[in-house]
């Protein structure tokens, strides 16, 4: 039979590709798909034609579970078997000695997968380990474990284990990132240094026993779980990774290390950048633990970081409440506590018994023991609801006897603890309206739930429907307001406009600011472009909020945190605003100004202020000044 030329030579491929295999090379052509290094990603369809294939080893990374089921043929490594008491790697004889007992040797195909966020991307720095000590086929199931069992593929419970081996190293120590590396760097601005923890780690709370809170300083916060799908958890694509490292200037030309609190899920960073191409990447395994442990070494946090709380917080302040007991949230001093359901508008249905009016979203779901105030509780609206606004005065604060007794309506006295977060599905920045007035009242301790409703139902916590009606009290405690430095009136923004050392920052959309025509209208009762003079744009309320979820499965909304403060400062410092700057917020009617204002605060700016009536008072006298935005 005549063979022709070109079946000739795939044959002769094959042939050869399975000599070498059998004789432990590198030889399986994995897909690269888009990425630049995306042989290194490997599919779950990949994987199972080569489960039993010679030569091939498969790692479960999981924390736990491989006793009740992994997949077949797999065995199990633990990230931190390999670490000593401060979570940095063994010794190189203790590494080589426990990895040739596990059966490895440098010259394997090895496939890792763990259960992604569950375990902080452990495959991740497994694989930053191995590539370390000289592995030259290291590779990650994309989506791990949960898609496998998605997937319905086949798994098995017993336990695999290899014949003892022979591992020599050979160690790649650029892979590796040490603390003075990075003190000589922070001034580098090609030295990138990349925080993948949540939000409330980098802000300055101390979850995992580190010595000091906060981050290293210059640190971009990315995260880790923005690297996955969030609806399987697989790998993002090429593009939009690409996307998202550019939009902080993490180009390929620089040299870009990452931290965590143990070194794992900056594993998972320096993974990413190896599959997207970056050459000249690290994972610092010492991470906070070893830094934050060195007082020579500077630390940032967010100045008020106290006041911005997450999930875990407030389910311990539930489950313990009382202040110095193990059970109860740290920094939490006081005696009493409110949480406030915010959300907009009234459901305009039957009262109940007590004269309080129901509110839908509310009643569908909320955190418990929560009470409920709408957005415009605190505000002159007309009788029957917040739009349309058809007067001068309308969205305007109350007065202070009228804010005093609203407040006292609510059982909320000044020195109670106010836990306040969004509950309505569509708008955020509502809730800081109620945050910030209560703050301009006099409530001392008020705090806002970083990622609202929509993040502590992600998480897992309960959800309540019944109706807590609060007990009003009798005196809110203080003469109101206690702080009317956070309150700009019209004189104050009048005075402002002329005074150089003053900011009057306009938080609206872009096209609400630059537009000249009606296209810059987007409220249905009021229609006037421009801005006010001088008035610099310091980008919208949305900016401000980074979208964590698409919203799959998430019945109470898309779970949105606030944008790290570092990249906020960098913002408003290009509009000339800093620390001491006199500086006040403004939107369309005071609701996303507000937003923008208790970031201020968070930050601990001296001297902000929310303009709380915004454009909609400013407009209404038409003899007030306007300016036009020029391209």
């Amino acid at each position: 039979m005549k063979v022709k030329r070109g079946e000739y030579f795939a044959g002769m491929f094959f042939l050869v590709t399975f000599l070498l295999f059998v004789q432990g090379c590198n030889t399986i052509n994995f897909p690269k798909g888009d990425y630049p290094n995306g042989e290194l990603l490997v599919s779950a369809d990949v994987l199972e034609t080569i489960l039993e294939a010679p030569g091939v080893v498969i790692i479960d990374a999981r924390a736990s579970g491989y006793d009740v089921s992994h997949i077949p043929g797999a065995i199990s490594m633990k990230w931190n078997d390999y670490v000593d008491a401060d979570s940095t790697l063994n010794s190189l004889s203790t590494l080589e000695a426990q990895l040739g007992a596990l059966g490895l040797n440098r010259n394997m195909t090895i496939i890792i997968y763990d259960d992604t966020l569950t375990s902080w991307g452990s495959a991740g720095r497994i694989f930053w380990m191995l590539e370390y000590l000289g592995c030259t086929d290291v590779h990650i199931l994309n989506g791990g474990w949960d898609v496998w069992v998605a997937e319905g593929r086949q798994t098995e419970s017993s336990v695999n284990t290899l014949p003892a081996n022979t591992f020599i190293a050979a160690v790649k120590s650029s892979y590796l990132m040490e603390k003075d590396r990075i003190l000589k760097n922070l001034d580098n601005e090609n030295f990138v240094v990349i925080d993948p923890r949540e939000d409330e780690e980098y802000n300055g709370w101390t979850l995992y026993g580190e010595t000091r809170g906060g981050h290293i300083p210059g640190a971009i916060n990315i995260n880790y779980q923005w690297f996955y799908n969030n609806d399987n958890n697989t790998i993002r694509d090429y593009n939009s990774l690409k996307e998202m490292f550019e939009s902080y200037n993490i180009t390929t030309d620089k040299t870009v290390t990452s931290y965590c609190t143990a070194g794992i899920r900056s594993g998972l960073v320096y993974f990413t950048l190896r599959l997207m191409g970056y050459k000249d990447i690290s994972n610092y395994d010492g991470s906070m633990y070893e830094w934050s442990a060195d007082a020579s070494c500077p630390m940032d946090s967010l100045e008020n970081y106290e006041k911005l709380v997450y999930p875990a917080w407030v389910k311990q302040l539930i489950e313990g409440g009382n202040p110095g007991t193990a059970g109860s949230p740290p920094t939490y001093t006081g005696n009493k506590y409110v949480i406030v359901h915010a959300s907009s508008l009234y459901w305009k249905g039957a009262a109940d018994p007590n004269g309080y009016n129901r509110n839908e979203d509310y009643e569908s779901g909320h955190i418990p023991g929560a009470i409920h105030i709408p957005l415009h509780m605190f505000d002159v609206t007309e009788p029957d609801g917040i739009y349309p606004w058809t007067r001068p005065e309308d969205g305007m604060l109350l007065e202070p006897e009228a804010l005093k007794a609203a407040i006292e309506k609510f059982g909320i006295t000044h020195d109670t603890m106010v836990i306040v977060y969004n509950g309505d599905k569509s708008y955020i920045g509502g809730a800081y309206r109620v945050a910030w007035a209560l703050m301009y009242a006099g409530v001392e301790d008020v705090r806002y739930l970083n990622g609202d409703l929509a993040l502590w139902s992600q998480i897992g916590g309960e959800i309540e429907t019944t109706t807590n009606i609060p007990e009003p009290v009798e005196d809110f405690g203080v003469t109101v307001p206690v702080h009317p430095e956070y309150y700009a009136s019209i004189e104050d923004i009048e005075e402002m406009i002329d005074d150089p050392d003053s900011v009057i920052g306009d938080d609206r959309s872009w096209i609400e600011y630059s537009a000249n025509d009606e296209s810059a209208c987007i409220y249905d009762f009021f229609c006037v472009p421009g801005y006010i003079p001088n008035a610099k744009w310091v980008q919208n309320m949305n900016w401000y909020l980074d979208d964590i979820s698409s919203g799959n499965n998430a019945p109470y909304g898309v779970p949105v945190t606030l944008r790290a403060y570092t990249e906020v400062q960098a913002e408003w410092a290009k509009a000339g605003i800093s620390k001491n700057t006199r500086v006040s917020f403004y939107c369309g009617g005071g609701w996303r100004s507000s937003l923008v204002w208790y970031y201020a605060y968070l930050m601990g700016y001296e001297n902000p202020s929310n303009f709380a009536s915004g454009w909609y008072e400013w407009t209404w006298d038409t003899e007030r000044p306007i300016e036009y935005y020029e391209n």
